[in-house]
């Protein structure tokens, strides 16, 4: 299928950069999500949100602190990116792909919210005298998380499968299966755990840790493809303006 610009001025260079930079920032986050418990930095039981409460108490706010911090601004520059790409490119008779930027979007929109409370609520809802007011906020941090993944992985389903269809793809087929894959793992796992179906914390998790690897990677690549388009669009501008002031004089 043909892609469909959205205009031969547009370009996206910066967008692609966005995108790139709030993914990286978002994966550094998810590997000091990694150093916390799985009960305490991943959804989780409702039985199991007393360990987590154990285990904020014994690590501390610095460990936390960390995690949720650069989570927090990688959600931030990630949602830029995806506002900004949305009208990048399209394919033709379809709106697959700004379909999957929003989705993906309000995925790491609603992160904010939970990342912030790893950030700089849980820890000291710990140390309060009734147990009940953190175990409450960590409820909601898991179902945010969860529920979270749901936008996402549609969005980088419908994202992924876009390229892969466009007639100059960026990634790899093997990269946007495993992406695609990726997505539909977060989706199952994230719609599994608000449904109360399954609970498989570590596909929550993980889902996001290499799908950061997968836009990361996508992000260069359409910083890199829009800035060598926009340096031949200069190039072919300057020799007509060249030639026409050739021809005048």
């Amino acid at each position: 299928m043909a892609d469909h610009s959205t205009g031969s001025d547009d370009t996206y260079a910066l967008s692609g950069t966005l995108l790139a930079a709030g993914s990286i920032v978002l994966f550094i986050g998810t590997l000091f999500y990694i150093r916390l418990t799985p009960e305490l930095g991943l959804p989780t039981a409702a039985a199991n949100r007393t360990q987590a409460l154990s285990d904020a108490l014994a690590l501390g706010p610095r460990p936390m602190l960390l995690a949720g911090g650069f989570a927090f601004f990688g959600d931030v520059l990630l949602t830029a990116g995806c506002v900004a790409l949305l009208t990048r490119r399209r394919l033709r008779h379809s709106d697959l792909e700004p379909f999957g930027w929003t989705l993906i979007a309000m995925g790491a929109a609603v992160a904010m919210i939970f990342d912030s409370l790893m950030a700089v609520v849980l820890e000291p809802l710990a140390r309060l005298p009734d147990p009940g007011v953190f175990l409450a906020f960590k409820g909601w941090f898991d179902l945010l998380f969860a529920s979270g993944n749901v936008p996402y992985g549609i969005g980088a389903i419908a994202v992924l499968v876009a390229d892969a269809r466009s007639e100059h793809p960026l990634l790899p087929k093997a990269l946007a299966a495993f992406g695609i894959v990726v997505g539909m793992v977060a989706f199952v796992s994230g719609a599994g755990y608000v449904g109360g179906i399954l609970v498989l914390p570590a596909a929550i998790g993980l889902t996001v840790t290499f799908g950061c690897l997968v836009f990361a990677i996508l992000g260069v690549q359409i910083a890199r493809r829009e800035s060598s388009r926009a340096s031949r669009a200069r190039t072919t501008a300057n020799l007509a303006a060249s030639a026409v002031a050739g021809v005048r004089s």
